[in-house]
Parts: C-alpha cells; structure tokens; sequence
C-alpha cells in the first residue's frame, strides 16, 4: 500500500467513526455499500429510553387534544410526531437486537 493509499484509507474510516482495519473489512464483506458502525448497546438502550419517553410525552399531550379539543393543523403535526417517534423507537429496537448478533 502506498503512503497516499493508507492517508487516504485512514481519512476515509475516519469519516464513518471506525478503525481502519475494521473498515477495510466492512468494505470486503459489503463491497459497494457503505460501511455500517452499529453503535454500542448502552448507547441504543439509552437513546430508546428517551424516545419512549418522549411518545409518551407526546401521546398524553394527543389524549388531552382528543378531549379539549385543538385546531386540525395542530392535532395533524403532533400525529406526525407521533409516528415519528414509533418509526424510530422501533429501528433503535432493530439496531438493539442487531448489536447482539454480532461477534
């Protein structure tokens, strides 16, 4: 490997936050993909904690709306928001059970 070939490696796996080794090996086994870093579980169980926390939040505020009633645009953004946080609640839930399959 030439000096210019490992800076440029080195910059690369950088960029994903990963070793180089690890890097040139996620870009042998997924050759034309980018290279995927799975963030440790700690970190996931934490960030789906906030984001349970966060729809509850959010659901009580649509109990209170559904009862005392609010404008259709208001009621429509916090439905968005809700959906939102179940569609990331449960690809943290996927990347979870992800990090265990791993070596």
């Amino acid at each position: 490997m030439t000096d210019e070939e490992r800076v440029a490696i080195v910059a690369r796996s950088s960029s994903f936050g990963m070793p180089p080794s690890t890097f040139m090996r996620e870009a042998a086994l997924n050759l034309g993909e980018k290279p995927v870093k799975i963030a440790d579980e700690s970190t996931l169980r934490q960030m789906l904690t906030e984001m349970k926390r966060q729809g509850n939040n959010l659901n009580q505020a649509q109990r209170a709306i559904n009862k005392y009633g609010v404008d259709g645009q208001t009621a429509h953004r916090l439905s968005e928001a809700l959906n939102l946080i179940a569609r990331t609640t449960s690809q943290l839930s996927d990347l979870l059970s992800k990090t265990k399959e791993q070596p």
